[in-house]
């Protein structure tokens, strides 16, 4: 994408401080961080967000977010590590490319991620859950990759004791 800050960055148009890459994605320092250490991990190919992923390159993504939060735990000492994904502007995206926020944690540090909490209804929870449960199963091969082909088991004759049994070939070397 031609305007995209972050394909800059992938491409290398515009400087980055890159923590890690691999062939799916890029993390890099976030030049506004919340705390030091922030990091962005993000695609290399230009996505809205992460239902645009395949299943497996979903798993990937956030497979290295794990790998990027343990080398923070482990050098920056961090108490605890905030993942940040928005997608939609209700829901506070506010670029069009799938972004992973890594924010380390540390005691006495400022950042607040809060909202109001209420009570939940039980009848509403239970109605939610039902429509989400349906709304699931209804794309199986979104949420679990494709069917898994079935197995058919062959039964199969046990060898007799007059059969010739073969030693294993072992290389000599």
């Amino acid at each position: 994408m031609p305007d995209c800050v972050f394909c800059g960055i992938v491409e290398g148009k515009i400087p980055g401080f890159k923590v890690f890459e691999d062939e799916l994605s890029i993390a890099f320092l976030d030049i506004n961080p919340a705390n030091n250490g922030q990091v962005i991990l993000t695609t290399k190919k230009h996505v809205l967000g992460i239902h645009e992923l395949s299943p497996g390159d979903a798993g990937k993504l956030f497979s290295n977010a794990r790998l990027i939060i343990l080398a923070m735990s482990q050098v920056l000492g961090c108490g605890g590590v905030n993942i940040v994904y928005a997608l939609g502007e209700l829901a506070g995206q506010r670029l069009d490319h799938l972004l992973v926020y890594l924010i380390p944690r540390f005691k006495g540090d400022k950042v607040v991620l809060d909202w109001e909490r209420k009570q939940a209804d039980p009848n509403e929870l239970k109605a939610t859950a039902e429509l989400l449960s349906k709304g699931i199963k209804a794309i199986p091969v979104i949420v679990s990759g494709p069917p898994k082909p079935k197995v058919i088991e062959v039964p199969v004759d046990e060898p007799k004791d007059d059969a010739i049994v073969r030693k294993p070939r072992i290389p000599f070397y």
